[in-house]
């Protein structure tokens, strides 16, 4: 039988830790990760995240994924009711095509889910808004006991 690619539901923020868990059991095993990019102080940062959460794509037959539920972290496999060629009913994992995983592979590799953060303020540095440049400048106002001196 031909391998192919289905999905092991996990628990969130451990997507990580089922990957390697999924690889040390002979199975290949696919994260795909988005890069978040964002300067302090003039210093860049860079930190990956999960692109889909919850989610991590393996390498299966249809008949060898016994071992994939067992894994600490996994909630399921995506599987579907099917039938063997004996005609009696089976679970197998769902198959993830071809092109999608093409898709989701050559993405993460030339980093086409990265994204350049929005948070680029630091305490330190806040680029100039339109109402700062236009703002005038005015004398501060005296306070009430000041002007009820001056007013008597």
């Amino acid at each position: 039988m031909t391998s192919y690619w289905a999905v092991a539901q996990t628990v969130s923020k451990m997507e990580h830790i089922v990957r390697r868990e999924i690889e040390k059991t002979n199975h290949g095993a696919f994260l795909p990760t988005c890069a978040k990019h964002w300067k302090v102080d003039g210093r860049a940062y860079a930190k990956e995240y999960p692109l889909l959460l919850g989610y991590v794509f393996f390498l299966t037959k249809p008949d060898d994924w016994a071992g994939i539920p067992d894994i600490h972290g996994v909630y399921g496999v995506l599987a579907a009711d099917t039938t063997d060629p004996f005609g009696r009913p089976v679970r197998a994992p769902m198959r993830v095509t071809d092109a999608e995983m093409a898709r989701l592979v050559i993405a993460h590799a030339v980093g086409g889910h990265d994204r350049e953060s929005e948070e680029r303020f630091t305490k330190y540095y806040r680029p100039p808004t339109k109402k700062s440049i236009r703002h005038r400048v005015r004398r501060p106002r005296p306070g009430k006991r000041i002007r009820n001196i001056h007013a008597q």
